[in-house]
């Protein structure tokens, strides 16, 4: 018998368990970045949204902005007092495609019922009124058990949702007269592919990409992973405690479930 004590011991053991997976979940993030190598000295911006309808009012919204100024700050850029006071204008997308079915191979277990053959067994037995011991042999069943025998290899169907994250930073000509067109200077693409469809979930790890490839040049696609205790991931996080676009969007959540 367990005593009460150890069943807890045993209980939080478990928990701590669960909370340790669920906080190491691994993030495989798709990057591709791209830099012009004649601007070098841009560091302040103004962030606005490439889609000219995106409410910028939207919590939400004000959320992602704030994830992405702190990956920003990782790499020294600040944002300006004014429009016209920055060096950039940094166009930014987020979201989440419609999701589609893929197929994939997965290997599941293949057990077996193992019967293992009777054996025979002697017995010996003592009348204890005459003393005399009879020896008979009797039927043992054989074990029975259930045993690993091999994989095997199925077809399924899976919904696949690809979520992205899109910075682009162009010159700002916002006091430049004429038609020319501003060049850009860096752009940073980050896409998730899983089943997952929480785009809030990824929206920090996707931000956390952001900060290592800003100014970069990858060449071509880079493949990563992160993962929830990563340094980066925990430092964008930091970022937006506290921020009242964060408190108040929590308020919100909580009322609206309240409701």
């Amino acid at each position: 018998m367990f005593s009460p004590k150890s069943i807890a011991q045993l209980l939080l053991g478990a928990l701590l368990s669960i909370a340790f997976v669920g906080c190491n979940t691994t993030y495989e993030m798709e990057v591709d970045a791209i830099s012009n190598p004649t601007i070098t000295d841009a560091e302040s911006y103004v962030i606005v949204p490439r889609d000219p309808n995106t409410d910028t009012n939207d919590l939400w919204y004000k959320e992602s902005v704030d994830y992405i100024k702190t990956a920003l700050s990782a790499k020294g850029m600040y944002e300006a007092l004014s429009a016209q006071d920055a060096d950039m204008v940094i166009e930014i997308d987020y979201g989440m495609e419609p999701p589609r079915r893929e197929y994939k191979v997965v290997e599941e277990p293949v057990f077996a019922t193992i019967q293992e053959p009777d054996r025979l067994q002697q017995v010996s037995q003592t009348d204890p009124k005459t003393g005399r011991t009879i020896v008979y042999t009797v039927r043992v069943p054989g074990r029975r058990s259930r045993e690993l025998i091999g994989y095997q290899e199925r077809l399924i169907a899976i919904l696949i949702n690809e979520k992205y994250m899109e910075l682009t930073a162009k010159e700002n000509l916002l006091d430049e007269a004429g038609d020319i067109p501003a060049q850009e200077i860096w752009s940073v693409r980050v896409r998730n592919y899983d089943e997952n469809d929480d785009l809030r979930e990824y929206i920090p790890i996707m931000a956390a990409s952001v900060a290592d490839y800003v100014g970069e040049d990858t060449g071509s696609n880079t493949s990563i992973r992160l993962k929830e205790k990563d340094e980066v991931v925990q430092f964008i996080k930091r970022g937006i405690d506290k921020s009242p676009n964060s408190e108040e969007l929590s308020v919100n959540e909580t009322e609206s479930s309240g409701s």
